[in-house]
């Protein structure tokens, strides 16, 4: 090969070794690759709560127009998204050891952030879950969108297992959650004022759906309860956290003692606060003043004991 030729095939290999390594671009720096996600996610909430006890073993839920069922829902929270691929958790019974661990698919929000878990009746005649009775969810086979396992080291969740202990059903609860979920409200339209004519609502298995007058900028109405022959205890079911004042009005009035406070969760929304009271004994008649609330319509079950 002449000098020539040597020249041309030498400065040949130069253009071919810029346009490799792209020396010869009109930007002469290079992209650096991102770096991988190497981060582990852990759980920040969930519900029931990590170690939490006398959590509530059974939900009842609407399966058709004429019957419920029974279910246990856990919410759990995660500090980044996670691989909505991957959704199945394991439930462990830890009170008996010799039942087998069930495998369970959640439900991934759709940030991938949040997964809600059913866990349904093992069998037709068995509970969702036991009363008082430990259980471990274990969550260590779900991912991130990267890859990454669950760090089981993380104070939220330590091991990469939530978990609960169980208490006692709140069967009279279960019960108020079937009238709410399957029975037709009656519905009534509560006195405009205490010394006018007020509506009775006061049968116990019933629902009823009752609209509040205008009170203002709220809504506060009137109904009225007779009390039984003998003394007993009245249970009202809310759908909302709404103040219920009794008063005895058979002779003069009196003010009998109330206590609203949240309700397990067996049905919520359709049940969210229970109000008690107990009737006095002897036909009395009672006033109830519903509100004042910012909603214009409340749905409860009353029930006596």
């Amino acid at each position: 090969m002449s000098p020539r030729s040597s020249r041309t095939a030498a400065l040949l290999s130069t253009c071919a070794l810029l346009v490799m390594t792209g020396c010869g671009s009109d930007d002469p720096s290079s992209p650096t690759p991102a770096p991988s996600d190497v981060t582990k996610p852990h759980v920040t909430a969930s519900s029931p709560a990590e170690g939490a006890t006398d959590v509530l073993p059974v939900q009842r839920f609407k399966l058709d127009a004429k019957t419920t069922g029974l279910q246990r829902v856990v919410t759990v929270s995660f500090s980044e998204p996670m691989d909505r691929q991957q959704a199945q958790v394991s439930l462990i019974d830890l009170g008996s050891p010799t039942t087998a661990t069930r495998a369970l698919i959640g439900t991934w929000s759709e940030d991938g952030k949040s997964l809600s878990i059913t866990i349904p009746r093992p069998q037709a005649d068995l509970p969702p879950l036991e009363e008082d009775r430990p259980y471990a969810l274990d969550l260590t086979a779900l991912r991130d969108v990267s890859g990454n396992a669950l760090d089981a080291a993380h104070e939220g969740l330590k091991d990469g297992r939530l978990d609960f202990t169980t208490g006692k059903r709140d069967r009279s609860l279960e019960h108020a959650c079937a009238h709410a979920l399957l029975d037709v409200p009656i519905p009534l339209t509560a006195g405009a004022s205490p010394t006018a004519a007020y509506p009775s609502a006061d049968t116990s298995h019933k629902v009823y759906t009752l609209t509040l007058p205008a009170s203002g900028a709220s809504f506060l109405g009137y109904t009225e309860v007779v009390s039984a022959e003998r003394e007993e205890p009245i249970v009202m079911y809310l759908d909302q956290a709404l103040t219920v004042a009794v008063h005895d009005v058979t002779e003069a009035e009196t003010v009998i003692p109330t206590t609203l406070a949240p309700a397990p969760e067996v049905c919520a929304p359709v049940i969210t606060h229970t109000l008690k009271f107990t009737a006095p004994a002897g036909d009395r008649f009672l006033r109830l003043t519903h509100g004042p609330t910012a909603r214009d319509t409340s749905t409860f079950v009353f029930e006596r004991s």
